[in-house]
């Protein structure tokens, strides 16, 4: 596409795509496509086994839930099978105890459908393959090259089984206080062990010398050790054995000090503090400010609409007293006057109509059967839609919590743009369907028509925006933004997936979760 520089490996990157959705999958397609992805997609588990089998592919995009599969297992069944394919999870499961099983798995990342961005979808296939790449060169040189590395910037200690020091580095010297000639052949208990920690100390030194465990071992974990002027400070430690054997009779141990940074997270905290403050006070501001404007727009369109109905019907009179003694010019004046008294009658209700969201009584808000809603707007939009030929396939549709009038609202403004900007040499088709996920409904409302350039998808849904001429297509300009209010009033959000001349798909999320009476949340099935 124009307008995007595209990296030699970009071209190259397979992805296979695993997804039983049509519609999830038909999103992943064609946003991974625009960026220079070649993509590849299966539906479920027996289809990417045998998929792994060949080559060629060089990530994978997995859910979990698939036909044939699902939950963690599906995701160890593909890593086994992948040989060492880096594989990113993209599941509707919001369980953090999945998740991190399935990191220490070895995922590369785990995104949450709904949840996670097309530009974090990207981001994260591209460091997979980046990381699975490296990873694949570093494999066999790892360990040492970590030894390396971690020597020459972090303190480094040897010892043995029972604790006794036989190695110090300078970096350890500066951390702790210790000169090396002093402390070798000391032992870890009696130099920067703090007092409260030595019956675990022991009981982890134990367990090192029977079973060769510990719960420090081969991972990265902080703690408080001790300097020799007695004052504690917090480590970052990495703990391993020198001899990869049953039971171990030496390790070495990498330690960062970490005083700086937790110096910094306590900062930060009592920044991000003062910062939610300020957001919640401005918040309040805000709404404050919001409600009057929203009075002000109501007054002010009304006082507005006056002046433009006198214009409008004295105009009318002009034409009806003098018709057949004006000029033709005259006649052109007066029909210009009449049209723009129009359009801007039907600006100002719009506006109207825009302010209005989200400020009806609470007690509007209910449960909502959407394949009703959708009966009840193509009986509104039937003339349009005979005169099109426009066929329309709804799929299953849930009930939600919701405003219905704004719901009506919501689904005939997206289906009337999908009938007014169709393609020329096609008769309409439209696709509604809604999927749940953990946490709410996602709709979409799939056309053939026109398209929207990729460049424009995130400035349509603003006020008064117009990719073409209002005598090409008619209209306001507040469509979209008022389906985008409607939408975030209902605490979801309205994005589109879109290119020139491939039609358009709008997807808007509804959430499933309403308050019960004792304050829990209730799933809205």
């Amino acid at each position: 596409m124009k307008g995007q520089v595209k990296l030699p490996y970009e071209r190259l990157m397979r992805v296979l795509v695993v997804e039983d959705s049509f519609t999830q999958a038909q999103i992943h397609q064609m946003n991974l496509l625009r960026r220079g992805f070649q993509v590849e997609w299966v539906t479920n588990l027996h289809e990417v086994l045998l998929r792994l089998q060949g080559s060629g592919i060089d990530v994978v995009l997995l859910d979990l839930s698939l036909p044939d599969s699902r939950g963690i297992d599906t995701f160890f069944r593909v890593r086994d099978a992948g040989r060492g394919v880096p594989i990113v999870v993209m599941s509707a499961l919001d369980d953090e105890d999945v998740a991190m099983e399935a990191l220490h798995g070895g995922a590369q990342d785990y995104l949450i459908k709904g949840q996670a961005s097309n530009d974090m979808l990207v981001r994260c296939l591209r460091y997979a393959f980046e990381r699975g790449r490296v990873e694949q060169e570093l494999r066999e040189g790892e360990k040492r090259l970590r030894l390396i590395i971690e020597n020459s910037y972090d303190a480094f200690i040897a010892f043995d089984a029972t604790g006794k020091i036989g190695g110090w580095n300078r970096q350890a010297e500066n951390t702790f206080g210790w000169q090396t000639e002093e402390i070798l052949g000391m032992n870890l208990a009696d130099t920067i062990i703090p007092s409260r920690y030595l019956s675990a100390h022991k009981r982890d030194m134990f367990n090192l010398m029977t079973r060769g465990v510990s719960k420090l071992l081969n991972r990265r974990a902080e703690m408080q050790l001790m300097r020799k002027d007695g004052r504690e400070i917090p480590v970052e430690i990495a703990l391993f054995p020198v001899r990869t054997t049953d039971v171990s009779d030496s390790f070495c141990a990498f330690l960062h000090d970490i005083s700086a940074r937790r110096e910094m997270e306590k900062r930060n905290k009592e920044w991000n503090d003062e910062l939610e403050r300020r957001v919640q006070e401005r918040t309040g501001e805000l709404r404050r400010s919001n409600a009057e404007l929203q009075q002000f727009a109501k007054i002010a369109s009304h006082d507005l609409q006056e002046p433009i109905r006198a214009i409008q019907g004295y105009a009318q009179l002009l034409g009806k007293r003098y018709k057949g003694k004006l000029d033709t010019d005259a006649n052109e004046f007066i029909d210009y006057i009449l049209d723009g008294c129009s359009r801007m009658v039907k600006l100002i209700q719009a506006v109207l109509q825009h302010a209005s969201i989200g400020t009806t009584d609470v007690k509007a808000v209910q449960f909502v059967d959407c394949r009703v809603v959708l009966e009840e707007v193509l009986a509104n939009l039937k003339a349009g839609i005979e005169e099109s030929r426009t066929r329309v396939v709804v799929g299953e549709m849930p009930t939600v919590v919701a405003n219905r009038t704004e719901m009506v609202q919501l689904f005939q403004n997206l289906i009337g743009n999908a009938i007014k900007y169709r393609g020329p040499d096609r008769d309409p088709e439209i696709y509604i369907s809604s999927e749940a996920n953990v946490h709410e409904w996602v709709f979409s409302v799939r056309d053939n028509g026109i398209g929207i350039d990729p460049r424009y998808t995130d400035k349509i849904f603003d006020m008064f925006a117009r990719l073409h001429g209002k005598t090409q297509y008619s209209g306001t300009g507040i469509g979209l933004a008022i389906c985008k209010k409607i939408v975030e009033t209902h605490g979801g959000r309205i994005w589109v997936e879109s290119e020139l001349g491939n039609g358009s798909i709008f997807l808007f999320t509804i959430l499933r979760f309403r308050k019960a009476d004792d304050g829990r949340e209730e799933v809205v099935q």
